[in-house]
């Protein structure tokens, strides 16, 4: 169980209760005791959801669990030969780079 302290609100400058939550709000004027660190963390969530959004083939709420499950398999197939791709890249380029110490 989180401790109950007593902060000082930033809107109204009076004291409220205060249990360490980032969305605990003022008794007085109902506003956020922490609003940097909730926009932050509303900040995250929303740019978390529209990296899902922004995925090749995206989860529907409507979706059904076999076709979820197909989606999430196909995303992550895509993600490994992404990163297969940049290493198969990167790999080719050290050669390059090894072959033309040597030769000169």
């Amino acid at each position: 169980m989180a401790q109950v302290r007593e902060i000082k609100c930033p809107h109204c400058d009076e004291w409220t209760l205060w249990s360490g939550h980032i969305d605990d709000r003022c008794l007085y004027c109902n506003g956020f005791l922490e609003p940097r660190k909730f926009s932050r963390e509303v900040e995250k969530k929303v740019n978390k959801q529209l990296l899902l959004e922004h995925d090749y083939f995206f989860i529907k709420p409507t979706d059904g669990p076999i076709k979820r499950e197909l989606k999430s398999f196909l995303n992550s197939i895509r993600w490994i030969f992404y990163y297969l791709q940049i290493l198969f890249f990167c790999f080719v380029s050290l050669i390059l780079v090894l072959v033309s110490l040597l030769a000169g």
